[in-house]
């Protein structure tokens, strides 16, 4: 490789390192009660900063990874997200708001690598399922407060959960949880009713 070639690779990488600073830094500037490890990836239209909406107190740990875009090419549903007050996105944690609206309650809990997804591709014949569009009558996740989904779940596009709720580790939801229930497996099921918020599981 030439000495323009190597030179070109590093401007683009010193570039794509610098803007993901700024928009960390832009976030952290507009929520200074959030705390948020350095490693975390902020992933956002420098112009649409008004589609974070995060409370107070808000928690996000090494390597998350959070993208929200209002408009995407594949849905006319706009992105957003949504954290309530002491919200905490854990370690690893990969958040992806686009075509759909994310929102996490207050006092909810999203466990290392675990992972939201907003919107999906269609499976439509003969198009690429990666540039087909998104599912647009199945998007959005929704999680309330007091929430504690563990490690490693994925919450697919449509997710709903109660206030109270617990998700065990590993759980994929793909519907609707009530609240105040222990829902596990793939896909997740119910386990039992929980008498209270504070019942050890």
């Amino acid at each position: 490789m030439s000495i323009v070639g190597h030179l070109s690779a590093l401007w683009r990488e010193m570039s794509r390192r610098g803007m993901r600073w700024v928009l960390a830094h832009r976030i952290l500037a507009r929520h200074p009660t959030l705390i948020c490890d350095p490693t975390a990836i902020w992933d956002y239209a420098y112009d649409q900063i008004d589609s974070i909406i995060i409370g107070r107190r808000v928690s996000v740990g090494a390597f998350a990874e959070v993208v929200v875009y209002r408009h995407s090419p594949y849905s006319s549903v706009e992105g957003r997200l949504i954290l309530g007050d002491a919200a905490v996105i854990s370690t690893g944690v990969n958040v992806r708001a686009a075509g759909g609206e994310i929102r996490v309650g207050a006092g909810t809990a999203i466990g290392q690598n675990s992972i939201l997804i907003a919107a999906n591709h269609q499976i439509v014949s003969a198009v690429s399922y990666l540039y087909s569009r998104w599912n647009e009558e199945r998007c959005g996740v929704e999680i309330g407060d007091n929430v504690w989904v563990g490690a490693s779940c994925v919450l697919l596009p449509g997710s709903r959960i109660g206030d109270n709720a617990v998700i065990g580790a590993g759980s994929v939801v793909t519907g609707t949880v009530p609240a105040g229930e222990l829902w596990a497996g793939v896909p997740a099921r119910r386990v039992k009713v929980l008498q209270k918020a504070h019942d050890v599981v």
